[in-house]
């Protein structure tokens, strides 16, 4: 039995061409075959029908480019402090009080500038943080 991928490759430019009582005939070879469903097969031959010939077969598809974070690591390390304080509420919550938990934790000595990772700019960020940003 050749690969499921062979076999997909061998029948996918002629089922694409053929009638559709041609088409039937293919999808039963391929079904008994590969032991695919024929919805599956069917799925398989037309997007290797779509797929341009060339040297070898993707393995994977590619990677997607990841975007920049919008927030420092610092602000997230003194984010997880704040949260771990607030009681380690959803964000939603976090983010209405947000400034009273930095506020409180800069009171007690928790947060203090130019210490673990906390600055005036950080502090920036946090306020700024949605609430999706936040469960993230």
């Amino acid at each position: 039995m050749a690969s499921r991928a062979d076999v997909t490759n061998k029948y996918a430019t002629a089922y694409a061409k053929a009638s559709k009582t041609d088409k039937g005939v293919m999808l039963d070879e391929v079904v008994s075959v590969t032991g695919w469903s024929r919805d599956n097969a069917r799925r398989r031959l037309v997007a290797a029908a779509k797929t341009p010939p060339g040297p070898g077969r993707a393995v994977a598809t590619p990677v997607r480019k990841p975007r920049a974070p919008k927030f420092s690591y610092d602000a997230w390390k003194v984010l997880q402090k704040v949260w771990a304080a607030s009681g380690g509420q959803s964000g939603k919550c976090p983010v209405v009080s947000m400034r009273a938990h930095v506020d409180a934790l800069e009171r007690h000595g928790e947060l203090v500038e130019a210490k673990d990772r906390y600055s005036r700019a950080v502090r920036t960020e946090l306020l700024s943080m949605s609430a999706a940003s936040i469960d993230r």
